[in-house]
């Protein structure tokens, strides 16, 4: 299957600053063992911050780059191909790529609070580990709103939530052919449209975290539309920079700034080499695996941290910094190459069967 290459660096981008982001998670309140609190004043005491600064502070915004990653690859594998998917076909694929991972990083967290629990009397980073929050990780739907907060592997709340937009995508846009670009239209409206009365307080029943995700999901459906329509790079690129000087002029604009962000990529993809290209993809296969596997790794190095009595100040080093991601990404691949591709192929093959 073809790839667009700037978006799969985007991607990876993405996750990392959701890592970033996470590095808090190494303090107080999230890590009970650590003598520092990370929402006081001490932001600046994680490493590399003078660099990194834009990832401490705004790495939750990654995952809203994921939710229009999201639908610009959507649009461009399915809207572009002009046979019909059908929805076994659709959701198997789905199914196997994003659940085996979850399923083997929630039973690892398990096991790692259930342990942290059991030796130190406290969880780490997320509290809500109790039977009925396993249930709701283990169905898929603990961002759906019955959650009570974050619990056990926390980020695949955003995942959850994508799942809910999966099906109105295709149920809306995919089971019909027809009218697909205005239905798109109608759906960002839609969406938008709930959001601005959430803001305002006229509705407070429905998930302002579900709208967010079927806004941006939707926005990336329309560069896509978009990509196709401006065919000159050089007006595409301009017509993304304008987009993005407008989203930082007065306040600023989050639902013109990441499409913005995505048509400007985009219009790089021509200059990508075939070996830049390779790599490209390389680090979008690692997304989703340092996504899913870093509150793991926080939660193992604190145990261990703990256990062995070592410092929890080490923790502001830069050494330890790199070590750590040195770890995930080296987890993440074998990840990636020996149980996430394996198991998609297995899944695939036995439902196609």
């Amino acid at each position: 299957m073809k790839r667009v290459a700037s978006i799969e660096l985007l991607r990876f981008v993405s996750s990392l600053m959701v890592i970033i982001w996470h590095y808090q998670q190494f303090f107080l309140p999230f890590n009970p063992f650590s003598e520092k609190e990370i929402l006081t004043n001490n932001r600046l005491n994680q490493p590399f911050y003078d660099y990194l600064n834009l990832f401490y502070n705004y790495g939750n915004k990654g995952v809203d780059f994921f939710f229009i990653i999201s639908g610009f690859v959507f649009a461009f594998v399915y809207l572009s191909n002009k046979n019909k998917t059908n929805s076994k076909t659709f959701f198997v694929n789905r199914f196997a790529r994003l659940y085996p991972l979850h399923f083997l990083t929630l039973i690892i967290v398990f096991f790692l609070q259930f342990y942290s629990n059991e030796n130190f009397n406290t969880y780490i980073i997320h509290f809500l580990n109790d039977s009925y929050h396993f249930i709701l990780n283990l169905l898929f739907v603990s961002g759906w709103g019955f959650e009570k907060g974050l619990s056990f592997n926390g980020p695949i709340w955003s995942v959850s939530i994508e799942i809910i937009i999966y099906f109105i995508f295709f149920i809306i846009i995919l089971s019909s052919q027809n009218n697909q670009f205005f239905k798109s239209v109608f759906l960002v409206i839609f969406f938008l449209t709930l959001r601005k009365l959430l803001d305002f307080q006229f509705i407070s029943l429905i998930n302002a975290k579900l709208l967010n995700c079927g806004l941006l999901f939707f926005e990336g459906v329309l560069v896509y539309y978009l990509s196709k329509k401006i065919r000159n790079n050089t007006t595409f690129f301009l017509f993304g920079l304008a987009m993005f000087s407008l989203s930082l002029t007065g306040n600023f604009k989050i639902y013109l700034f990441l499409p913005s962000v995505i048509i400007i990529f985009l219009s790089f993809e021509r200059f990508i080499n075939k070996k830049l290209n390779n790599f490209f993809c390389f680090l979008g296969n690692l997304t989703y695996g340092t996504y899913l596997w870093h509150v793991p790794l926080q939660i193992l190095i604190v145990i261990i941290m703990k256990k062995q009595e070592i410092n929890f100040s080490s923790i502001e080093l830069e050494t330890f910094f790199l070590l750590y991601l040195t770890f995930l990404f080296i987890i993440s691949v074998v990840s990636y190459y020996f149980f996430e591709k394996k198991m998609r192929v297995l899944i695939r093959s036995k439902f196609s069967n």
